[in-house]
């Protein structure tokens, strides 16, 4: 049974907080609201200050209310940083009806969830990777199928606890109630990504402002996620200090100006810096700004590269998609080709009806992947709580969230 009322999703970023309000059309999931807002008490992906991030959160959600219709009546926000973590997980059931039921297949990956995560973490999803009926492998859906005992082989997403009560406690001052939180690599690849690239294998790369998801999907199945505490605000502060300009006016260089590789810059071209303070403008040669960004840039992807050491290139066929608000600058595709040993494109999200064109771009990948996250898995099957909860409360219903 579908939900009256839409859907609110919140991606709180480093340097921006989004909000996007969904609803159902004619069986289509439209966008009708949208807010985005600069992102202040946040600092690689964690919240640091509560009540600069709570106003910044409140700000974004008041524009995206202004413009939509409806009330939402699911709200989801986001989480990303270092703190991220996958484990293995293997449960086993044995099947009473001979049968495997709906209550089976929670049950077996109910069983796979006991894994020995510390305290201090909080479960986010659970991906399954494989059923195993008896002695078949490889089986993405059991339900109705014939055996004497289920196995399930599954990813679990975990996030430090703080972070995510943190997180949690700037809704709950805004009186929301908070349905759940979506890893952002997870968003962005609901958004990006086309089944025939999930199932052939593809690298993403989320470049946020304080961290770049990593989340690599093969068979149609995520098989490894991670999150790394640097993005886009490192070249922004690189810029800063090697031009000897403010941050705000190293954001505007690298957005209107930046390339990541120097041979795109042509000899003698010149670009204005503007001073700190009372100090004058200087014009340099564009080629500087360039080499800048093209080192740290090599940087971010040999960290990359070394995330994914295990993983063969071989099992990436589709290549990498790159997302985010740094996907667009110029050289990017090339180095990504050239360090990663893996062909590139830039992932635009999905053209949901509404607000198309404002959100088509990169750096709202993750806000519209959650919002179809939401609708998918959510809105069209899930009773609203009638009861209001408190902060425990909801860390406890994290633990039942999957996908």
């Amino acid at each position: 049974m579908a939900r009256d009322g839409g859907i609110l999703v919140v991606d709180v970023g480093t340097t921006k907080i989004c909000a996007l309000i969904g609803e159902e059309r004619d069986g289509k999931l439209w966008v009708t609201g949208m807010g985005v807002s600069p992102s202040q008490g946040l600092k690689k992906g964690t919240v640091i200050n509560i009540e600069e991030a709570t106003n910044s959160i409140k700000s974004a959600i008041d524009k995206a209310q202004g413009q939509a219709k409806v009330q939402p009546s699911l709200v989801f926000t986001s989480v990303a940083g270092s703190h991220i973590k996958i484990h293995s997980g293997m449960g086993v059931v044995a099947l009473k009806e001979k049968v495997v039921t709906h209550e089976d297949i929670e049950e077996v990956l109910s069983s796979a969830q006991a894994v020995d995560i510390s305290q201090d973490r909080v479960l986010l999803h659970v991906i399954p990777q494989e059923f195993v009926l008896d002695q078949t492998r490889g089986i993405t859906q059991p339900l109705g199928m014939t055996g004497v005992r289920l196995e399930a082989h599954v990813q679990l997403i975990t996030a430090q606890r703080s972070c995510v009560q943190n997180l949690l406690k700037c809704f709950e001052y805004l009186e929301l109630e908070v349905d759940g939180i979506v890893f952002q690599g997870l968003a962005s690849a609901e958004a990006v990504l086309s089944p025939e690239e999930k199932d052939l294998g593809v690298l993403l790369i989320d470049f946020g402002g304080g961290t770049s998801d990593i989340v690599v999907y093969r068979e149609g199945v995520l098989r490894f996620a991670s999150s790394i505490p640097v993005g886009g605000d490192l070249l922004t502060n690189d810029l800063a200090v090697c031009l000897k300009t403010s941050k705000n006016d190293a954001e505007r260089l690298k957005l209107e100006e930046g390339v990541c590789l120097r041979e795109l810059v042509e000899e003698g071209e010149i670009i204005e810096v503007p001073g700190i303070g009372n100090r004058p403008p200087r014009s340099i040669q564009k080629k500087i700004l360039a080499e800048i960004l093209e080192e740290r840039v090599k940087e971010l992807l040999a960290l990359i590269d070394s995330e994914i050491k295990d993983i063969p290139k071989t099992y990436l066929t589709s290549g990498v998609v790159l997302t985010g608000g740094s996907a667009l600058l110029p050289g990017l595709i090339y180095l990504c080709d050239q360090i990663l040993d893996l062909p590139a494109r830039i992932g635009f999200p999905e053209r949901l009806p509404g607000l198309t064109e404002e959100i088509y771009h990169p750096q709202y990948a993750t806000a519209v992947g959650m919002l179809i996250y939401a609708y998918q898995n959510y809105y069209q099957a899930t009773e609203k709580p009638q009861k209001k909860r408190g902060i425990l409360d909801m860390i406890r219903d994290l633990l039942k969230l999957k996908k």
